[in-house]
């Protein structure tokens, strides 16, 4: 028997993790986070491959085909057969700005990764907090129903002998309100399966039971989150972006210039000496493709700008309205846990204490009600606070 009971309580701790365990394994683990990684590690062949040449072209040519005697290539002086190289030469700085550009390509991979761990990290933990409002909700509602069933007993047993209308008025009340939170107490245990669920996905490994201890409710000045702005991933992704367009505008002048096409040929003939050829070939710039590349270049450069202009301003605006949003919920917790909860405690004792010699049970089941309502205000204030604790986080890159 004792290992049996020592080998539950070791399955039980093997899937109790803390949520830092869970951040942890999500991070190493998750596939959206391994596929940007894999996109990564390509990117590395696509800057090597971006100082290479153009591959070479060899040609095969017959010239002078006798059709009444195709194969004979004695007939005429000039039957040649001419074997060629032709290679495309890149003018001086285009494959430097090219492989520039795949480099900042490959930085823009690695702000979408932080962006998305940073996005990945702060759904687990809201979720996380989801969890802990729930089972404190589930708490709570399990202790009121032992409340109200206590109530119940408390003031049968006193008014045992009472038939008066109030007193079934008063059981009936209770009973309804009973049975309401059983129901409620459903639903919340099914809610904390489902949310079992999305965090088990989202950290990708199973969870038996979540350790999570709450850090205190509080905010740091508003003045100091706002200089946290730069280090946003969304605001580093947009600046790789300007980045990359920046270098492509770069390349799209460059390209002014042709690049020239170097063809060695060696030919050889029956009747006379074989002989090597060299051509060079260079396309003409004379439609305008070049100068209309540059200006749409130049026109994505500066909307790319533009885009990071207002990705800053967004972010301060959506900081602002958070941290108002925490300030609330804060306030919110302050009033219920200092002000109100003490008050209620101490008449809900007098209550007790009047039900026992058989009070009106049926005001003090609206009490109960209204008291379970204002706890449960509390819990998901403290909750909230911290979700949008976590968003602001997000926001500004930190985990």
């Amino acid at each position: 028997m004792r290992y049996l009971l020592l080998s539950i309580v070791w399955v039980i701790t093997l899937h109790a993790v803390t949520l830092h365990e869970v951040i942890e394994t999500a991070r190493k683990k998750h596939p959206s986070l391994e596929a940007i990684k894999a996109r990564i590690a390509a990117a590395d062949y696509a800057i090597a491959r971006a100082k290479y040449f153009d591959n070479p072209t060899l040609s095969l040519s017959i010239n002078d085909i006798r059709l009444d005697a195709i194969t004979n290539r004695s007939l005429e002086p000039m039957q040649t057969e001419t074997i060629a190289l032709s290679q495309k030469i890149p003018w001086f700085g285009k494959r430097e700005a090219k492989e520039a550009i795949e480099k900042r390509k490959q930085k823009l991979l690695f702000a979408t990764l932080e962006e998305a761990e940073v996005a990945l990290i702060a759904h687990i933990k809201e979720y996380a907090y989801t969890l802990w409002e729930i089972e404190h909700l589930i708490k709570l509602t399990e202790e009121t129903i032992r409340v109200t069933e206590q109530s119940i007993d408390l003031f049968e047993a006193y008014t045992a002998s009472s038939e008066s209308g109030n007193t079934h008025m008063g059981i009936m009340s209770a009973e309804l309100v009973r049975s309401r939170l059983k129901i409620s107490l459903s639903r919340l245990h099914a809610k904390q399966r489902e949310t079992m669920a999305l965090l088990e996905y989202l950290s990708f490994q199973p969870i038996q039971t979540l350790t999570l201890n709450l850090p205190p409710v509080t905010l740091p000045p508003l003045k100091s989150l706002e200089q946290k702005i730069l280090h946003s991933p969304l605001l580093k992704r947009q600046h790789a972006k300007e980045s990359i367009a920046m270098k492509r505008l770069e390349l799209a002048e460059y390209n002014r210039v042709t690049d020239p096409t170097i063809r060695i040929g060696y030919s050889h003939r029956q009747a006379f000496e074989d002989f090597l050829s060299i051509e060079v070939h260079v396309a003409l710039p004379i439609y305008g493709t070049e100068k209309h590349q540059i200006e749409e270049a130049r026109a994505k450069r500066l909307k790319e700008h533009y885009h990071v202009q207002d990705t800053q301003e967004r972010l301060k605006a959506n900081l602002k309205r958070l941290y108002a949003d925490a300030q609330r919920e804060r306030n919110i917790l302050h009033i219920i846990e200092q002000e109100s909860l003490p008050q209620i405690e101490h008449m809900f004792d007098l209550i007790r204490s009047d039900i026992a010699a058989g009070g009106d049970l049926y005001k003090q089941i609206d009490l109960i009600e209204q008291k379970l309502a204002l706890e449960a205000e509390a819990i998901s204030a403290r909750a909230n606070f911290h979700k949008i604790v976590t968003q602001i986080d997000a926001l500004i890159g930190a985990y």
